[in-house]
């Protein structure tokens, strides 16, 4: 224990109890040590930041984040990492981290837990000027298998317009963003994020600044698409607005009735499988998709997708869904 008056106040500080302070020189190098964090008030009692859990909270008072991503971290944490983000900044080990994050199931739950965690510990390091014991957390994604099947039966009737206007009745633009997403193709990222600036209702067409691939992408809107849009109210320079409408809404989380579930990233499966079932050319459905195309003639490809295509699909896919007269389930079914 040592003790020295600082600022008019005796402040104690323990140095630490044998076996891991041996000899005095030991002490000696700890006190120097904390005795510098104390005189340049880089400690945790000058700082406020003892735990994993304070550095969070000092880093969410400065964020400015939206009050609902403040509380998803909070709820992640307390979720599943309580213990954790209670230890002292100086306990913890890359050890603790590691199996904080890999004792739970899912390659994105656990990407997203270590993000939480490498921003608290990024906000500790700057205030404590304590090494970053988070920088060489990583989540193994090597062995990650990727689920790309739907959670029904694509070969039976698809349940994903059902789930989308069961969503309608309690919530019009997270319904309005899934059905986006379902008749464009594109990722959820790039659906939730455009501004009307980016959409042409005349010439149907929606640009994306930033594609995955880090291109901009410009894509033509079926008629379906079109008239979902000009339904949507325009008070905001979202088009899919948060409740305040100053920013845009959040990845959307998944839909299910109980039974059925439509995850955003269905969305871009089911529009390819209806592309392909209406025989669109691989091309097509790369360029609709937003992907890199293939081969010399994509290089020099400036954009073969249509109106026409987008239609073609938006059509494949009322059909799966069971939303046209059966007599067209029937004739398209025959051309399999």
């Amino acid at each position: 224990m040592l003790s020295k008056r600082i600022n008019g106040k005796v402040r104690s500080i323990t140095l630490g109890a044998w076996p891991y302070l041996p000899t005095v020189f030991a002490a000696r190098d700890v006190a120097v040590e904390k005795m510098e964090a104390v005189t340049t008030r880089t400690d945790a009692a000058s700082t406020g930041i003892n735990t994993l859990g304070d550095a969070l909270e000092s880093h969410i008072r400065r964020s400015n984040a939206s009050e609902r991503t403040k509380g998803e971290y909070r709820t992640q944490v307390r979720n599943n990492m309580a213990d954790l983000f209670e230890m002292k900044i100086e306990d913890i080990t890359l050890d603790h981290l590691e199996a904080a994050v890999m004792r739970h199931k899912g390659v994105a739950t656990q990407k997203h837990l270590a993000q939480i965690i490498r921003t608290s510990f990024k906000r500790a390091a700057a205030v404590r000027r304590c090494f970053n014991v988070a920088d060489d957390l990583k989540v193994d994604t090597k062995t990650y298998q990727p689920d790309n099947s739907v959670k029904f039966d694509a070969d039976e009737r698809w349940p994903a317009l059902d789930l989308i206007e069961a969503k309608r009745a309690s919530n019009q633009i997270i319904a309005a963003a899934f059905e986006l997403m379902l008749f464009t193709g594109l990722r959820a990222g790039n659906v939730i994020t455009p501004r009307w600036d980016d959409i042409d209702l005349t010439a149907r067409k929606l640009r994306v600044a930033r594609l995955k691939n880090g291109r901009v992408g410009m894509f033509p809107l079926a008629d379906r698409v079109v008239a979902l849009l000009e339904a949507l109210p325009k008070h905001s320079e979202w088009v899919f607005p948060q409740h305040d409408t100053e920013k845009h809404i959040y990845h959307p989380d998944r839909l299910s009735d109980g039974g059925n579930v439509l995850r955003p990233h269905d969305c871009r499966r089911l529009f390819t499988t209806a592309a392909r079932r209406a025989d669109l050319p691989a091309y097509i459905i790369d360029q609709l998709r937003g992907d890199v195309e293939k081969g010399v003639q994509g290089i020099y490809d400036q954009g073969s997708a249509a109106h026409r295509h987008a239609n073609a699909i938006a059509k494949q896919i009322e059909v799966e869904c069971g939303a046209v007269p059966s007599s067209n389930v029937v004739q398209i079914g025959g051309r399999r």
